[in-house]
């Protein structure tokens, strides 16, 4: 997130733009769980921002279900029980699979390298036995892979599902069931379709890596 007053823009619809961005990267990067609260005026002095702006982010995010209300108009962040879990997977599975075919005809080298990095921290926050870190870090390999897309309107509708995912993988106390270093695990058979254009393979990695998410994360929720 970046720091106070860094690349603010001017103007209210511009500051409320700007702070919804900024609550929803922390919501997407498991900043919060599921039932913190977001209380306005602390928030906004978090933020560098006048209350206003902030409360029209919050007010945004509750319609978009990232962010729902309590009894006394407090934006909170939702508990997710399994049902609504498997609902946002399926979906999530769905468009990702979009735009996996897409990466997997125009990539770049250099993008794949970037790729391998966020993989990389994936594997030292496994191996540090840090199942926060190693949450965010799976986030941050999806995400950036997500980044390299030309389907934006795909990727930004993906974007508002992990507002809801986020705080699920926040609230993780333990460990993914296979280790990211294992030379099977998805990310880096999805690595490999990339290498070779090969979308359909592209797309069984993604597939796999979605099923053991769900491996990992339903056990932790509630019915």
């Amino acid at each position: 997130m970046p720091a106070q007053g860094e690349n603010r823009p001017e103007g209210r619809g511009a500051l409320a733009a700007y702070a919804y961005q900024q609550i929803r990267d922390q919501l997407i990067y498991c900043r919060y769980q599921g039932g913190e609260r977001l209380v306005l005026r602390p928030l906004a002095a978090s933020l560098g921002l006048s209350p206003t702006p902030v409360r029209e982010a919050l007010l945004r995010l509750v319609s978009e279900q990232a962010l729902v209300l309590d009894e006394r108009n407090t934006a909170c962040v939702p508990l997710t029980s399994r049902s609504v879990f498997l609902d946002i997977h399926g979906v999530r599975e769905v468009l990702e699979e979009r735009v996996t075919r897409d990466l997997a005809t125009h990539i770049t080298s250099e993008q794949i390298a970037v790729l391998e990095e966020k993989h990389k921290a994936f594997i030292a926050a496994y191996a540090a036995g840090e199942p926060h870190a190693t949450a965010v870090t799976n986030v941050y390999f999806h995400s950036t892979g997500a980044s390299f897309s030309r389907l934006s309107v795909t990727v930004g509708l993906i974007r508002g599902l992990w507002a809801r995912m986020g705080p699920i993988y926040a609230a993780a106390n333990g460990l993914p069931t296979i280790s990211p270093a294992n030379p099977d695990h998805p990310h880096l058979q999805l690595l490999e379709a990339f290498r070779a254009g090969d979308a359909d393979a592209a797309v069984r990695a993604l597939k796999r890596d979605f099923m053991q998410a769900k491996e990992w994360l339903e056990p932790l929720l509630p019915n």
